[in-house]
């Protein structure tokens, strides 16, 4: 029994945990694609009223909150289609791999939207998200900082790969987290002998 247990330990390579990681990552990528589309849209239709919690904010913490589970769903799925002995650093793995997974489809299908179906979806956003700001009671000069950085960080030609460079780590660090969780509840531990 011992012996069958190091076997499917030493057996297992990275391509190993690719099937759970992009079977799990693009049904995550692809709900939190459609999801910040949703969101997207509610925010280039809805009026500017001032307050901080605006549709696109909103998105984003759905989003976070929703694809930080991909990483116990790929555990789960890589202990009942794999092996059910996992170790926590096969788990981080996983994990990690689901998050930069989701990041990449979603922010793919994203380029692709606006390139091929409303090339002008991030102009709009934006300019509902600044008239949104220029509603709010606060100081100009303050006003005007957040304007500026988010006229920086949505205008600019750059922002498939800003979204590749801040979200893979983000995305994959809270999917490392929930696939430690899910190494817990799911995978079965392996007798150590001494």
């Amino acid at each position: 029994m011992n012996e069958e247990i190091k076997d499917e330990e030493q057996k297992l390579s990275f391509g190993d945990y690719l099937p759970s990681a992009a079977i799990v990552g693009a049904i995550f990528g692809l709900v939190s694609f459609i999801v910040g589309l949703f969101f997207g849209y509610q925010q280039i239709n809805a009026e500017p009223t001032g307050s901080f919690f605006s549709p696109s904010m909103l998105s984003g913490f759905v989003i976070c909150l929703f694809t930080a589970f991909a990483g116990l769903v790929a555990v789960w799925h890589f202990t009942k289609e794999v092996t059910p002995f996992m170790k926590l650093g096969q788990g981080a793995v996983l994990g990690f791999l689901t998050g930069a997974i989701i990041t990449i489809l979603s922010s793919v299908l994203s380029e692709l939207w606006i390139m091929l179906i409303d090339p002008e979806y991030m102009d709009k956003i934006l300019e509902s998200t600044i008239a949104n700001m220029e509603m709010m009671e606060m100081p100009e000069s303050q006003k005007d900082a957040m304007i500026e950085g988010v006229a920086d960080s949505m205008g600019d030609g750059q922002s498939f790969l800003r979204q590749l460079y801040i979200g893979i780590p983000i995305s994959g660090l809270l999917n490392l987290v929930t696939a430690l969780i899910g190494v817990k509840i799911f995978a079965k531990k392996a007798e150590e002998s001494f």
